[in-house]
């Protein structure tokens, strides 16, 4: 029977120094597509300068990959190590050019800087200055992630593209509903959860933030929330995710409470159910699944 699947381009855009990785990239793109994109009728496919390019003349070569390759992706995936790369017209590094055409777009980035050990006389400092510098840029945008080795990276890219598509299907669905969903996160460092708010925002999701329980308990008098997220050590107490949550409680006994924190051991499972949460973890995708899962019952 013939189904109707979507396709869409991924740009894998790197300095020479980590090209070599585009294989690793290109199997967990392949078991995305074999898993997660067989199940939802998506494929994901890739495109590299080096193979999907060809010359032309009168053009500089930024101007070849971006009219061939560039312009018409759906999305990148960047990878920085130690290098920035060569300068374009406009910008530092032809990578550096694309990832700022996605963003003005709206389109989908994926971003990682390698932190893996590298003998110092191989190190252009030039470069790596650079690199620090356009680092510094996104720092507090929550669209990088920081990664030890290429199997941290290949694990963490997989985990990050099922995300996204999952915020594509799952939340097409709680778009359709045309309910205002609104969380209250309690936090008093919020700056640690931008990447976990960003991805959920792509479900049509709006953010209250708190700094401790008695601003979330004030902000609750005028406000109708869908869920609430809560760490658990604050400048108030160690364990002020159980007082937040109990206090909450006996206000509204029904409103699903989720504890985002270091630590998903069983005892604080069974304690957050204890008290009358509806989970505790201190994984982005297990917290973004069962905020989802908890919207969609409601």
């Amino acid at each position: 029977m013939s189904k109707r699947i979507i396709v869409y381009d991924l740009l894998i855009s790197c300095p020479s120094d980590v090209s070599n990785y585009f294989e690793i990239l290109e199997k967990e793109i392949n078991r995305f597509n074999n898993l997660f994109g067989r199940f939802n009728d998506i494929i994901v496919r890739t495109r590299f300068w080096k193979q999907d390019t060809y010359p032309e003349i009168d053009k500089s070569p930024q101007e070849i990959i971006n009219r061939q390759i560039v312009n018409d992706s759906d999305m990148v995936l960047a990878v920085f190590w130690t290098r920035f790369g060569s300068p374009t017209e406009n910008y530092g590094s032809g990578t550096e050019e694309e990832i700022e055409r996605m963003i003005s777009e709206k389109k989908q980035v994926f971003l990682y800087f390698l932190d893996k050990p590298i003998n110092p006389s191989r190190l252009d400092f030039k470069q790596y200055n650079k690199l620090n510098k356009f680092k510094e840029k996104y720092k507090s945008q929550g669209v990088y992630f920081t990664v030890e080795n290429e199997e941290t990276l290949a694990l963490k890219f997989r985990e990050n593209l099922e995300l996204y598509f999952d915020s594509v299907v799952r939340g097409k669905k709680l778009r359709s509903e045309k309910k205002k969903r609104e969380i209250l996160w309690v936090d008093d460092r919020p700056e640690n959860n931008v990447y976990e708010r960003k991805a959920l925002e792509k479900y049509g999701i709006n953010f209250h933030i708190a700094l401790s329980t008695e601003q979330a308990l004030h902000i609750m008098e005028n406000n109708d929330f869908s869920l609430i997220i809560s760490d658990m050590g604050r400048k108030e107490g160690n364990l002020e995710g159980y007082v937040l949550l109990e206090k909450i409680r006996k206000i509204n006994p029904n409103i699903p409470f989720i504890i985002y924190a270091g630590s998903k051991k069983e005892e604080h499972i069974i304690e957050t159910i204890r008290c009358g949460g509806q989970g505790c973890t201190n994984n982005p995708i297990e917290l973004i699944d069962l905020v989802i899962t908890y919207l969609l019952k409601k």
